[in-house]
């Protein structure tokens, strides 16, 4: 009886649902829908407006830079100390993932605390601490309740300060690196970027994996750890940024009393090194038996202070920066060759790479190239239409109010105006930034950025299936490598 029951309600609800099925509204009902029928989706409202309170800077007795933007809506502060020398294009050429490496190890334990103990202390405050690396800088980030926010300092001072870099702590940490390493032996994706990275740099300080090799995190000692920490990780050399629920007569005798100890003089910052110029290549790196093929397409890029950055974002959403993309809808939605391609810049401070990439189906490694660089060609040959374009600028200019919806986002972002050294208002005139790009400029910075001419292509796939599909194709002479 019960299953009857269910049966019969199952099928009202099918013919309910088959009844409200319609077709595209036409006119009429597009005008019902501005006047709130019932049934029809609502037109988009307003965009949000990105609103940011000033940023207030001061610097302390020992050198370190501190900006602060009070946010006094929930009674939180959120903090992200930037080491501007502390990145992976920081590394010993001769010991790769250094720089990822000490920055795993400050929260692990320092002079005054055991990693258990730090973890015991930030849970009682109900905050977090957490520290990493990227190409460009190395940061100690964290948040907690600004009645709290002394104690939080104290413990962010400490482990920025202090790291001892305990014995059985590294060795765990050392074995987790490597252990990762090993797991990206059979994932496509990190072993293109390797490789192209690799291909692309050089000998260039991005020229190698942020996170190392093997090898060279086996060949890492605590002693290696300690020395890149008191060479590069210097107040001189930092920034803090602090967001939340403070002002700057509260904030200002904390951070000079929590980071008294911190000295040292700014490390020399070698000379900036020149991007190298990129030539057609193409590498295979054969994984037997691959269903799909993973690539990566790449041409010279910009740094991220470029003046044409704004106009690449924009670029680089039309092309392949989400849903409404054009490689979106060929490539995925029309001809199913791929579950998800996208296209991006990577804009570092000593310059940059413009990307295409993601996994194709295998059988279709050959056409799908082929329509990418089509998609390229268009870009740079025919003017994108106004409507495409403005829903590409509509997409990133709603997409950035999210960013600082809250105290930890904000002070993210901040963060990244402190690796670049971005104007204070970068953020507040981006949108009408983005906003004035035109369909000429766009034509004039995909022929600056996507330059065929110049591309380095890296796939991974089946040595059996892909050569003869890519045979013809203009990426230069195809190497095929063993993983």
């Amino acid at each position: 009886m019960r299953a009857r029951r269910i049966t019969a309600l199952l099928a009202v609800l099918l013919l309910a649902a088959c009844a409200t099925v319609q077709g595209r509204p036409d006119a009429a009902q597009a005008t019902a829908v501005t006047r709130g029928s019932p049934g029809a989706v609502p037109p988009l409202g307003p965009p949000a407006e990105l609103r940011l309170p000033a940023q207030q800077k001061f610097t302390l007795g020992n050198g370190l830079s501190v900006r602060l933007v009070e946010y006094h809506r929930l009674p939180i502060v959120a903090v992200h100390l930037v080491l501007l020398e502390g990145g992976a294009a920081r590394d010993p050429a001769a010991l790769p993932g250094v720089a990822g490496f000490t920055a795993a190890m400050v929260t692990e334990g320092t002079k005054a605390r055991s990693a258990t103990q730090l973890s015991d202390d930030l849970g009682f405050l109900g905050a977090s601490l957490n520290a990493g690396a990227s190409m460009d800088a190395a940061y100690v980030s964290g948040y907690g309740l600004s009645r709290h926010l002394p104690r939080l300092l104290e413990l962010l001072a400490d482990v920025t300060m202090n790291p001892s870099f305990p014995e059985s702590d590294f060795l765990r940490v050392q074995d987790q690196r490597r252990v990762g390493l090993i797991q990206q032996r059979d994932q496509p994706g990190a072993i293109a970027s390797k490789t192209f990275g690799k291909i692309y740099w050089g000998d260039h300080p991005y020229g190698h994996w942020a996170g190392g090799t093997e090898e060279s995190v086996v060949k890492t000692t605590r002693d290696d750890l300690a020395r890149f920490h008191a060479e590069h990780w210097r107040p001189g050399a930092a920034e803090l940024v602090v967001v939340g629920d403070v002002d700057v007569a509260t904030l200002r005798p904390v951070l000079e009393g929590v980071f008294a100890g911190w000295k040292g003089v700014e490390p020399t910052r070698p000379a900036a090194a020149q991007a190298p110029e990129a030539h057609r290549r193409a590498v295979l790196v054969e994984k037997k038996g691959a269903s799909q093929t993973f690539l990566i397409l790449g041409m010279p890029g910009i740094a991220r202070s470029d003046p044409d950055y704004v106009t690449a974002q924009v670029l680089f959403q039309v092309l392949g920066g989400g849903s409404s993309s054009r490689l979106f809808r060929d490539l995925r939605e029309e001809k199913g060759y791929t579950y998800g391609l996208s296209a991006r810049e990577s804009a570092q401070r000593l310059g940059g790479v413009s990307y295409l990439g993601g996994g194709v189906r295998a059988d279709a490694t050959g056409q799908a190239i082929r329509d990418l660089l089509e998609q390229v060609k268009a870009l740079r040959e025919v003017p994108v239409p106004a409507t495409e374009l403005a829903d590409a600028q509509g997409g990133l200019v709603n997409a950035l109010p999210g960013d600082f919806a809250t105290a930890a986002g904000t002070a993210s972002r901040l963060a990244e105006q402190v690796v670049y050294a971005l104007p204070d208002d970068w953020w507040v005139r981006l949108p009408e930034r983005l906003r004035s790009v035109t369909p000429a400029e766009l034509q004039r910075v995909a022929g600056r950025l996507l330059d065929t001419g110049r591309l380095v292509t890296v796939l991974v796939g089946d040595p059996d299936v892909v050569p003869a599909q890519v045979a013809g194709l203009p990426l230069g002479d195809l190497e095929v490598r063993k993983p």
